[in-house]
């Protein structure tokens, strides 16, 4: 059984135990004009398949130490693999705008994300197909909230590009289904994609100079987890290799 398949099973067990999400209260942002040109979003991201990332560095430390230089945060709320929470939501919300990163099989979880206060929602393409996940970015859109629709190969991207509406694509340099990260091959689908839709870059980025060059194949933004939680100052490198490139473009 693959990465996507297990975790698929242990979302529908989740979906059978969680209560319903609650009313929102905090403000909506508009995600994507949060980013600017080009804005970093920082992940809170404690453990992930491959081991624990880091469980020392509380939400609330690491979102008000890289306020000043994250545009948004992005936030991990599934609780077996990546030992998140939904209410990390509000934590973070508190400082920035919110993208609530989980493997969303169902509209109930785009009404969690929108009930803890989220701006926007990921939906990965490759683990729900094409119907659903157009279904589950109008559910989003519908409720005001982003939707970022995940893809991780220039076919699937494409066909992405061509819904319209408020739906922003994420790279994934990381293939599920094996855990692979290739870079390359996120900035080859960034190639194809660029002028046609707002697009981010996800996973895989740890340097200035990958950040930089997100940025001047016309990224909306990148977003980088493991890499600022094991060293949060990175995100001032990240901020100004950023600003480098908005002076080029």
């Amino acid at each position: 059984m693959d990465f996507l398949s297990a975790v698929k099973k242990t979302v529908e067990l989740r979906l059978a135990t969680e209560p319903p999400p609650p009313p929102r209260t905090a403000p909506l942002v508009d995600f994507v004009k949060a980013l600017g040109d080009f804005g970093i979003i920082a992940e809170y991201k404690r453990s992930s398949p491959r081991g624990v990332v880091r469980l020392d560095l509380p939400p609330w430390v690491y979102f008000a130490e890289l306020q000043n230089f994250a545009a948004a945060y992005s936030v991990l709320t599934e609780p077996f693999w990546f030992l998140g929470d939904y209410r990390f939501i509000p934590m973070a919300k508190a400082f920035r705008p919110v993208l609530m990163k989980d493997f969303v099989i169902d509209k109930r979880q785009v009404e969690m994300a929108y009930g803890y206060g989220a701006d926007a929602v990921l939906i990965i393409y490759k683990l729900v197909g094409r119907e659903k996940a157009m279904e589950l970015a109008e559910h989003a859109e519908r409720l005001g909230l982003a939707p970022v629709v995940e893809v991780d190969n220039v076919q699937d991207a494409k066909e992405v590009a061509t819904w319209g509406g408020k739906v922003v694509i994420g790279i994934n340099a990381r293939d599920l289904r094996t855990l692979e990260v290739s870079l390359q091959k996120a900035f080859e689908i960034a190639k194809a994609l660029r002028g046609d839709v707002e697009f981010i870059v996800e996973s895989g980025i740890s340097r200035p100079e990958e950040a930089e060059k997100a940025c001047l194949l016309y990224a909306k933004g990148i977003l980088v987890g493991t890499a600022l939680m094991k060293n949060p100052q990175l995100a001032k490198e990240l901020k100004t290799a950023a600003e480098r490139c908005l002076a080029r473009r």
